[in-house]
C-alpha cells in the first residue's frame, strides 16, 4: 500500500512540474508568459509614443486650420464694423444728413421722409419709390417733397440722391454712398 501511495505521489509531482515547466518556459513575450522582457515593454512604449505624436500633430493641424478660420471671421467682422458707421439695419427712427452728391440706398420695407434740403429719386427697373403721402410713385430723378412719407419695397438698389445738403428722417436699414 506504501508503494502504491508512492507511485500516486511520483505521478503527482511529476504531473505539477509539467504543468509548471510548460508555463515557465513558455515563449518569452507570448501572451500565456507571465514575465515580460524589456524589449517587449520599450516596443510596446514606442508605439504609444508614436501614437501620441500622431495625435498632437492632429491637433496641431486642426489648430492652425482653425486659427486661419477665425483670422478670417475677425477680418470680416472689422470690415463689418468699418462699414457699420455709414450702414444701418434698425427699426428706429434715425436722423442722417446727406451731404450734396451722396446717396441713400435702402432695404426693403425702409421709411424715409425729407426734412430738409432737396433729394431726387434712385428707382430701379422693378419701378419707383412708393411716396404714400402723395398717393404716387416716384420715378428716376422726381424730387422727392419734403415732409412726405416715401417706402422702399425692395432690396434693389433703391433710394434718394442728394441734390444739396439734406436732413432726412429714416427708418428701418440703409447705406450711405
Amino acid at each position: 500500500m506504501l508503494i502504491k501511495s508512492k507511485k500516486w505521489l511520483v505521478l503527482l509531482v511529476l504531473i505539477g512540474l509539467t504543468v509548471i515547466g510548460g508555463k515557465t518556459f513558455a515563449d518569452p513575450g507570448a501572451e500565456e508568459d507571465p514575465l515580460v522582457t524589456l524589449s517587449y515593454v520599450e516596443k510596446r512604449i514606442e508605439q504609444v509614443k508614436y501614437y501620441i505624436d500622431q495625435k498632437i500633430g492632429d491637433v496641431l493641424t486642426a489648430t492652425d486650420e482653425n486659427s486661419n478660420e477665425i483670422k478670417e471671421i475677425n477680418n470680416q467682422l472689422e470690415e463689418i464694423n468699418n462699414n457699420e458707421t455709414s450702414t444701418s439695419k434698425g427699426s428706429s427712427l434715425t436722423v442722417i444728413q446727406l451731404k450734396k452728391g451722396q446717396k441713400l440706398i435702402c432695404n426693403k420695407g425702409t421709411e424715409i421722409i425729407v426734412r430738409s434740403g432737396k433729394v431726387s429719386a434712385i428707382t430701379s427697373e422693378l419701378g419707383g419709390l412708393s411716396d404714400i403721402t402723395s398717393a404716387k410713385d416716384l420715378k428716376m430723378n422726381e424730387n422727392v417733397e419734403k415732409n412726405h412719407l416715401i417706402i422702399i419695397p425692395r432690396d434693389d438698389g433703391r433710394g434718394v440722391l442728394a441734390i444739396q445738403n439734406s436732413y432726412i428722417m429714416v427708418t428701418g436699414g440703409y447705406e450711405i454712398k
